[in-house]
């Protein structure tokens, strides 16, 4: 509780810090610096409208208009900071209004106007030179996230492969849970190379997901799709098609429950599935094949309330729930069917966002989430496991019990400026609370190194988990900044932020992380060259921290037998060695990471852009384990202990990647596309925390590529008419080969792990074949009659269309990114009805996985498995 006690008097001195500032802005009629506003207007062919007019209305209702000037720009003088509502209008177009937040100095903003008789989404995107995290974004047009998959958690899927490795997905500031509908979508941008203090993440992609708020009619979507293996390709392993079969249904709406004031959200999802998972091993008999079913059931409801407070805040109340269960789990590759076992998950999540325009200056946001979720795991066989390495596994799955969680998250943000300076700061808290009465390999586990040390009865090895799972701990993590952006010149943007992070399971509590980004637009120019450098930090998973509660040697302690007898592991003279157990190292500390980057975009012609950059990241102080009473010459150092995994924070981790993205949009003819490439290396010691090195005496020697390192990717989408009202939405990813390891599959060194190399081979050095994953999507619309009766319109705002703010909530310094919004226009079919085709893998393309490094397999070098082949959904959306 010490640790947390002052981890909450940094939050609210630092809250305290800036609250002064808020203050003096609400006091009592201090002179306020004035802005001006510049606000270009354009059509879709980014053509400038020089007969259209703009109005300006303030917060206090004064309404002024501007028309523009040949340039098709209005220039609006002594504006005092706050947030008006800005109205474009032009003969021949669509009329469209959005709030703009106005700081000291001049602010420029772009709107592009619709032609009227079209019903298209109309997107308006601020000066690149006023992001607030000085990092390249990429943002997907409406057209492209409709090329998306329907099932939410296909099309999660989807956006990771866009991103790449390592990426995380934010839907409303909030981090994990479950996508909303499509339908409900406002943005989805791809933000990198993030240097705002205001991030724990490092390194890679942050998917950021706005949902629209529901203050116009009330409106909804009715979806459902199908799939079934008479449509799909049969898999490489597979002897025959196998069974396979999904239907998908999905009911959302939204709408307001007093006009202008609040709206309601809701969405629900059911899903019955099963699919094949293939079995190829050697075994006694011979070479298996086979596929078994695995079915699974998933209900999903969301309801959400948005709530307009006063003309400057608004509230937002949010609850998720999630049923899961999913069953011949652990069956496929080398284990055969009687390794299943269930999963059944339930959770619940709730939510509050509250933002707030305190004074003209002062922009807070405070967002809490409670989740509560319960997993039990059930075996199908409670035998003793039969592991004969990289050949086949049978018997029992070992897995059983409840982990159940409470999780509370709080975060609060303050935007304030002062003379040129626009700051943000604000506070993380974490508090985690678990019980588990997991149970790993209870039943025991017989490790073989071949087919024939089986057949004739002789292990290498046997292990069981004994004692009492049942461990309850919990877990407290705080983050602290502030951030302050200024423009030391016109064409220059520079941000600088220190970060604070502690957490409760290292010994270490002083982290801190100074960040520094900048922007450097050259005036007359087409391109901005941005770069920055930042310190990061990682948690201590809960679930790593976990394995060393439970086996401690007091919950629970690992019996190890060398040389056992079979089926009695004790019967004959075997070496049972004493206690085995896991446990935290001395002095752990939190894994810092530096991350820097540099690179630039341009704007090719108004159609098209380029950017490039390159990123470096290096890891210190990174989480492994090791053997700390490994055998020295046969002898183990401790003799009254067993293994003693310790994990501990000296291991290393290096990136290098260069990225290069095409970016094409081409509104007029509804075109939409881009195409990227990255050169990466990633470097570590280890595959994962509790992966054990080849020789726990020399563990550096395990340097070497990442499980994940992928040198070569492509990543390409195209949204596009095709012909007959038909669009086509076609994404695709190409990468490299995977590393795996080649492996003696003896234990020569006696630390009981079989992973030991031949004499000057290192870990990750064999690579398997490249993965090409193209997907296809075909939709064609029926409009069915009716009007939509106008767009979104909150409160406060002029006009017959609006958007929301961004994830940054677009107070005083805008938002984390570029200020994107998705404008919906009235008049737009009411009723309408979407046909749609969507095909994965639509090359058939084999990728293959399951590479086997061990020299005693019979399947050296070979895959034994494949990712799933051609698959072909067919559905339809009713939109009322």
């Amino acid at each position: 509780m010490r640790v947390t006690l002052r981890s909450f008097i940094l939050v609210l001195a630092t809250l305290a810090a800036a609250w002064p500032a808020r203050a003096q802005v609400a006091g009592s009629g201090a002179p306020v610096d004035t802005g001006t506003l510049l606000v270009t207007v354009m059509d879709e062919t980014e053509a400038r409208l020089v007969h259209a007019e703009v109005t300006v209305t303030s917060p206090a209702g004064a309404v002024t208009t501007v028309p523009v000037n040949d340039a098709g720009v209005a220039r609006i003088d002594g504006l005092a900071p706050g947030t008006y509502g800005v109205t474009a209008a032009a003969e021949g177009f669509r009329s469209l209004a959005l709030p703009v937040t106005v700081r000291r100095g001049t602010n420029a903003t772009t709107l592009r106007l619709a032609v009227a008789i079209k019903e298209d989404v109309v997107v308006e995107e601020a000066d690149a030179a006023d992001r607030r995290d000085n990092g390249f974004t990429t943002v997907l047009s409406d057209e492209e996230i409709a090329g998306l998959s329907d099932d939410p958690d296909e099309m999660a899927e989807q956006l990771m492969m866009m991103a790449g490795q390592g990426a995380q997905i934010f839907v409303d500031g909030f981090r994990g849970g479950r996508l909303p509908p499509k339908d409900q979508i406002q943005q989805i941008r791809f933000n990198t190379n993030s240097f705002s203090a205001e991030y724990h993440e490092a390194g890679m992609v942050r998917v950021e997901v706005t949902t629209r708020p529901g203050f116009g009619g009330w409106r909804g979507m009715f979806n459902a799709g199908f799939r079934d293996d008479s449509l799909n390709a049969r898999n490489a392993f597979a002897p025959v098609r196998g069974p396979e079969q999904q239907q998908r249904y999905m009911i959302n709406f939204s709408g307001p429950l007093q006009k202008g004031k609040t709206s309601f959200a809701f969405s629900g999802q059911g899903m019955g599935a099963y699919d094949s998972q293939t079995i190829v091993a050697a075994t006694p008999g011979g070479t298996f094949t086979d596929q078994v079913r695995r079915p699974t059931d998933t209900y999903n409801v969301n309801m959400r309330v948005d709530h307009a407070i006063s003309q400057t805040g608004q509230l937002r109340l949010e609850f998720q729930r999630r049923d899961d269960s999913r069953r011949n789990l652990g069956v496929g590759d080398f284990d055969l069917a009687d390794r299943a076992y269930t999963q059944e998950s339930v959770s619940d999540t709730f939510r509050v966002r509250n933002t707030q325009v305190v004074g003209r200056k002062v922009f807070n946001e405070i967002r809490a989430e409670y989740r509560t979720t319960e997993t039990s795991l059930i075996s199908a066989s409670q035998a003793p496991t039969v592991r004969v390495l990289d050949a086949f596994t049978s018997g029992g799955a070992g897995q059983a019990g409840v982990r159940s969680s409470r999780e509370f998250e709080l975060v609060e943000n303050l935007d304030f400026t002062i003379g040129r300076h626009t700051f943000r700061a604000g506070g993380l808290l974490e508090m985690t609370w678990w019980d588990s009465t997991t149970q790993r390999n209870a039943n025991g586990t017989f490790t073989f190194r071949t087919v024939d040390d089986f057949l004739a009865g002789r292990p290498s090895l046997y292990s069981r988990a004994v004692g009492n799972p049942d461990v309850s701990y919990t877990q407290t993590q705080v983050g602290v900044f502030i951030q302050d952006d200024f423009k030391p010149r016109r064409d220059v943007s520079l941000s600088l932020g220190l970060r604070y992070e502690t957490q409760t399971n290292f010994s270490d509590r002083w982290n801190l992380a100074p960040r520094v980004g900048f922007t450097w637009s050259p005036r007359a120019s087409r391109y901005n060259v941005r770069g920055g450098y930042g310190i990061f930090y990682d948690w201590f998973e809960t679930s790593l921290y976990e394995q060393t509660v439970r086996l401690d040697g007091t919950h629970q302690l690992e019996e190890i037998v060398v040389n056992p007898s079979y089926p009695d592991p004790f019967r004959s003279a075997a070496t049972v060695l004493p206690p085995s157990i896991t446990r935290v190292g001395d002095g752990l500390e939190q894994p810092t990471i530096h991350q820097a980057s540099i690179g630039f975009d341009r704007k090719l012609t108004e159609q098209m852009s380029l950017r490039a950059d390159y990123m470096f990241i290096r890891g210190t102080n990174q989480l492994r384990s090791f053997n700390a009473n490994a055998p020295v010459d046969g002898v183990r150092p401790i003799a009254a202990a067993g293994n003693i995994t310790e994990i501990v924070s000296t291991g290393r981790r290096a990136l290098d990647r260069l990225s290069v993205m095409f970016d094409m949009r081409v509104p007029s003819r509804r075109i939409f596309g881009h195409v990227g490439y990255q050169l990466a290396s990633a470097r570590n010691h280890a595959n994962s925390p509790t992966s054990l090195p080849a020789d726990s005496l020399d563990p550096d020697a395990d340097w070497g590529p990442a499980a994940n390192d992928a040198r070569h990717r492509v990543m390409a989408m195209l949204n596009t008419p095709v012909a007959f009202g038909i669009r086509a939405g076609i994404n695709g990813v190409i990468s490299s080969g995977l590393p795996y390891t080649i492996t003696t599959g003896f234990d020569s060194n006696g630390d009981t792990v079989f992973n030991d190399r031949p004499a000057g081979v290192g870990r990750n050095t064999e690579r398997g074949a490249a993965q090409v994953n193209i997907g296809l999507r075909l939709n064609r619309s029926f409009s069915l009659g009716g009007s939509s009766g106008g767009g979104l319109m909150p409160p406060g705002l002029p006009g017959g269309a609006a958007a929301q703010r961004g994830p940054g909530g677009g107070g005083p310094g805008g938002g984390d990114g570029p200020n994107i919004q998705i404008v919906e226009m009235g008049g737009t079919s009411r009723y309408r009805l979407d046909v749609y085709a969507q095909i994965s893998n639509v090359l058939n393309h084999t990728n293959y996985t399951g590479y086997v490094g061990n020299l005693q397999s019979p399947f050296f070098g070979q895959p034994t498995s494949a990712q799933a082949p051609r698959r072909v959904e067919v559905g339809f959306s009713l939109s009322f």
